[in-house]
């Protein structure tokens, strides 16, 4: 389990990051959305069955929010180090 000093870096990073990136993507990907949804998992207040998994054939909106909550559960996991922000 991470430490509360190591979850506060990410997601002051991934507040930062948002503060730099579009709401949307070029593509229509949510931006901010995925960045959120990071920062629930991050502090407790949802967990990954919390959201709904969406299309995983059509990879839709719904499905991209899952899969960026999800990588945020992974790293509290520490099933995965790189900085959630970068």
């Amino acid at each position: 389990m991470r430490t509360q000093e190591e979850i506060n870096r990410q997601i002051t990073g991934l507040e930062q990051l948002k503060t730099t990136l579009p709401a949307y993507s070029a593509f229509g990907g949510a931006n901010h959305e995925k960045i959120d949804a990071q920062i629930s998992i991050l502090k407790g207040n949802e967990e990954l069955s919390d959201f709904p998994e969406g299309d995983w054939d059509e990879m839709d909106e719904e499905n991209d929010i899952f899969r960026a909550a999800e990588e945020a559960e992974q790293w509290l996991d520490g099933d995965n180090d790189e900085d959630l922000f970068e």
